[in-house]
């Protein structure tokens, strides 16, 4: 099989796989994947292959091996021999070992790790069916191989990184799917929760118990809205759950938010997405409430129709107060920017240096127009088209897109994910900010961007700025939290929401926060969108108990 493309049957539904160390295989599955840009995973024969690919902890090594057998996130060693082309400029790799005796032999045949990731195009569902894989991948794979067990559950690799010495999960499928989360207190009556848009799961509960579903993913085209609605379904009947309670986000335009509104149950119950983050940490953790919850993220709907993302907040399963947040910046063109990230750097400049900065030294507008950056600025200036954000990670995509020069990310957090990667650990160095006075106070990053344009303009490296970056969001956000309590008491904190499978970031915050202040992150619910539907779940029985 060396050289080829095999498409290979597994548990949960089929891998593409080729040859991890040839340039040539990978460049070729990637082409053929219509130039998917995300990173593969790779397998390999056992512990002691890994730790020859990567640097391993004693944590890492138990998660490799651990029964779930999750895809792992590593660093990788510089002499490796794995094709740089798996991971395009990300010094980590996700490894995996066998799970299945098919995969035992196919390493052994092979002699070398193997890239194994899902047998789709980008945004489309994994294939499960022999049929729908003859047909939907014959154009990527050059062999097929098969088994005569029929795969009834479509079910992706889970995957998983070490983060403050603990594993925790970011992406909650094979191995992890359908083990029940116990929950605090029993509900009264059945739920189910239809989560989030991006990297979607739901979740069923009943009693004692929250069972969230496998990782379906975004919910973005037909085929994968349609496997979200067949998951729902099999994973109802399998559990034997006939849900009285209906949850859902509170935008109006997510698909998960008008499937839930068209089920037949009477009770729907609209629940705050960066409320139902913190809910989900609370419930994996058994915490009755109210805690400090501290909800980083891209965006979510506000209660105000504006997208929050920035949020401290002090919640407990029935409601929230919002205790502080980001000042908001203004994303022109809206879901356009997180692909076109040059617009949320130039909203950043424009804010901070007062709609008047010179764009000469940044090499992130040089591939664009000025007509196109200047009919931008014009949606910024007067507010059409440009809804208001305070997501935390727009930030990282305008201040990486910024320093990196990357005007376009091929996905969504991409430039985030780069600008983290290049981060110097062991930089202690931070920027200023300020925190504004009022009801609600807003962190306010404008000093920020002034140092972080004085140290570019002066020749500081990406991986030093970077540093700084996280160094000050760290610092800022435990001083949001201090200010918090200072109002509200002492409080058990949690982390929450995609800016949480930042390891730096996430480690930081807590290293800020501890010894004085619990601090609690993710474990086997992710931080981000994947485990939002616990929290929607435990939320809405709360408030269906008060209803009652």
């Amino acid at each position: 099989m060396l050289g080829r493309i095999v498409a290979v049957k597994g548990l949960g539904g089929f891998h593409l796989a080729c040859d991890a160390t040839s340039s040539a295989a990978v460049l070729r599955l990637r082409e053929r994947k219509k130039r998917d840009q995300k990173p593969f995973a790779v397998m390999v024969a056992d512990l002691e292959t890994a730790g020859r690919l990567a640097h391993l902890s004693t944590e890492e090594k138990r998660l490799l091996e651990a029964i779930e057998r999750p895809i792992v996130l590593v660093e990788r060693r510089a002499d490796s021999g794995l094709a740089p082309e798996l991971c395009p400029g990300n010094p980590t790799v996700g490894l995996m070992l066998p799970y299945t005796p098919l995969h035992h032999l196919l390493l052994a045949q092979a002699g070398r790790p193997l890239v194994m990731t899902s047998g789709n195009l980008s945004d489309e569902p994994m294939a499960h069916r022999d049929e729908e894989a003859l047909g939907r991948l014959a154009h990527i794979a050059d062999l097929f191989l098969l088994h005569d067990r029929p795969i009834e559950n479509r079910c992706d690799d889970s995957v998983a990184r070490v983060i403050a010495g603990r594993p925790v999960v970011f992406r909650r499928s094979r191995g992890y799917v359908p083990r029940g989360i116990p929950l605090r207190r029993a509900l009264a009556r059945p739920v189910l929760a239809c989560g989030a848009h991006l990297k979607n799961t739901f979740c069923l509960a009943v009693g004692e118990t929250a069972t969230l579903g496998p990782h379906v993913g975004d919910l973005e085209t037909l085929e994968t809205c349609r496997s979200f609605e067949e998951s729902v379904e099999r994973l109802e009947r399998f559990l034997g759950i006939a849900p009285e309670v209906v949850a859902h986000d509170l935008h109006p335009d997510y698909f998960s938010t008008g499937y839930a509104l068209a089920r037949p149950q009477e009770m729907k119950i609209g629940v705050q997405h960066h409320h139902a983050h913190v809910a989900s940490a609370m419930a994996e953790h058994g915490l009755p409430g109210p805690v400090i919850g501290v909800a980083y993220d891209g965006t979510g709907y506000g209660t105000d129709g504006t997208a929050w993302g920035g949020e401290i907040l002090l919640a407990d399963y029935e409601g929230f107060e919002r205790l502080a947040t980001f000042r908001p910046l203004r994303i022109a063109g809206s879901d356009t920017a997180i692909r076109e990230v040059w617009r949320i750097a130039l909203a950043l400049l424009d804010d901070a240096f007062e709609g008047a900065p010179s764009l000469d030294d940044f090499a992130v507008f040089t591939s664009v127009p000025a007509s196109r950056r200047e009919a931008v600025r014009r949606l910024i200036q007067n507010g059409s088209h440009a809804p208001l954000a305070r997501g935390v990670g727009r930030y990282f995509d305008a201040v990486g897109a910024l320093v990196l020069g990357r005007p376009v990310a091929a996905h969504e957090g991409q430039v985030a994910l780069d600008w983290n990667l290049v981060a110097d650990r062991g930089e202690r160095g931070a920027y200023p900010f300020a925190v504004s006075d009022g009801p609600l106070p807003e962190l306010d990053l404008r000093p920020l961007v002034h140092a972080v344009v004085a140290d570019h303009r002066a020749g500081r490296p990406p991986g030093t700025i970077s540093a700084r970056f996280h160094n000050t969001l760290a610092r800022a956000t435990a001083d949001l939290v201090r200010g918090a309590m200072r109002r509200v008491g002492p409080r058990p904190v949690v982390l929450t929401g995609g800016c949480f499978q930042n390891a730096f970031l996430a480690e930081a915050v807590r290293a800020e926060l501890l010894p004085s202040v619990e601090v609690f992150l993710h474990g086997e619910v992710p931080p981000g969108d994947g485990g939002i539907a616990l929290g929607q779940a435990v939320i809405a029985d709360a408030i269906a108990r008060r209803r009652t």
